[in-house]
């Protein structure tokens, strides 16, 4: 386990959801109780009998604004720079604050499905050619999916905190509605249809979050959203495509690692990757019985798979985005809120957002 306190702030954030096309109308419609699961205009999950039975609906989240039939990394240079202008424009950067200022992007785990789309090679190049933004001081990619915006913001704190980049740009993009993807996900029972019950509905989506030192926001007069004041990282040895049960150890371990960071004692907030799948909800129950006292007055606890599918690799940026609008809003009674995320891999991680 690995854990520290944090000065990083948050200054701006951009989205791009099946819900809308930016964070407020997202969060609004999270509110709400707004879903964006409906039935794929096109797909169809295999049957009990692929021979005889027709094949079964597959229902999703898509961006609306995007073609369903736009496929591969097309699909994510169309969800990727809504998002990352917003940020851009929310922020109120001049161009040659670009040169000071770091891009992470959080991609999908690597898998037979994904191996050959080119997106680490190819993404970010073409989405800073397209958008104009070619002068990044330092660029670098994760693909860890669900953690993968947590684990480069574990990245972004100490490159911001040591002074080597003034601003950092900390995105995840992801989408489970390529066809090579959904055949894969489907034939291993990932995906929830009438032949799968424990699975997930796969979603899309791109969140960006522009993260700053607070001495360095309150210097330029930026308004700071939310303050990320202690993050963790810790491992569980038993991965869901093991077939064991979670032990629950890597989930605990990370939010204690917040606990030991000098956070308070208890949560009444929670903001988490949960998807639908037993394997992570039998692992939030390991963890409850762990550390119970620290959710004693749990009054929340949030998941947004449930209004925009499964987002992988992005998941950690709406989560900060609900979080941060929680705050603001007092829909959120307390000033904290605590975030998780599992990826498929053994990488679990927590943070803490503070409101501003």
């Amino acid at each position: 386990m690995t854990a520290k306190n944090s000065s990083i702030v948050i200054t701006a954030m951009g989205a791009l959801t099946p819900l809308g096309d930016g964070v407020e109308p997202t969060c609004a419609a999270i509110e709400a109780g707004i879903s964006r699961v409906t039935e794929h205009a096109y797909y169809e999950c295999t049957p009990d009998d692929p021979e005889w039975d027709e094949g079964l609906p597959l229902f999703s989240a898509t961006v609306p604004t995007i073609d369903p039939f736009t496929d591969g990394i097309d699909r994510f240079i169309e969800l990727a720079m809504p998002s990352l202008t917003e940020v851009i424009e929310k922020s109120n950067l001049k161009r040659t604050d670009i040169s000071h200022t770091s891009l992470y992007l959080a991609l999908p785990q690597v898998d037979e499905s994904t191996f050959n789309i080119g997106l680490a090679a190819n993404l970010l190049p073409q989405l800073c050619k397209l958008t104009g933004l070619t002068t990044f001081q330092n660029t670098n990619i994760n693909q860890v999916g669900h953690t993968g915006m947590f684990a480069h913001i574990n990245q972004a704190i100490d490159t911001l905190e040591s002074g080597v980049s003034n601003f950092c740009i900390v995105g995840g993009v992801d989408s489970y509605l390529l066809d090579n993807r959904l055949d894969y996900l489907d034939s291993n029972y990932r995906i929830r249809s009438d032949r799968n019950v424990d699975g997930f509905i796969p979603g899309e989506a791109s969140v960006m979050v522009m993260l700053e030192t607070e001495a360095n926001a309150k210097a330029r007069g930026a308004q700071i959203l939310a303050k990320i004041t202690a993050i963790s990282e810790a491992q569980e040895p038993n991965v869901i495509s093991s077939e064991k049960t979670s032990s629950g150890s890597g989930l605990t371990q990370a939010i204690k690692g917040i606990l030991d960071n000098g956070s308070n004692s208890s949560f009444k907030s929670v903001y988490c990757s949960l998807n639908g799948e037993s394997y992570y909800a039998f692992e939030w129950g390991l963890q409850m019985t762990r550390l119970n006292t620290v959710f004693e007055s749990l009054t929340s606890l949030e998941h947004p798979a449930e209004y925009v599918g499964d987002i992988g690799a992005a998941t950690g940026g709406l989560l900060i985005a609900s979080a941060t609008n929680a705050l603001q809003t007092g829909l959120n009674p307390s000033n904290k809120a605590l975030l998780w995320s599992s990826a498929d891999n053994e990488q679990r991680m927590a943070l803490c957002l503070e409101r501003a």
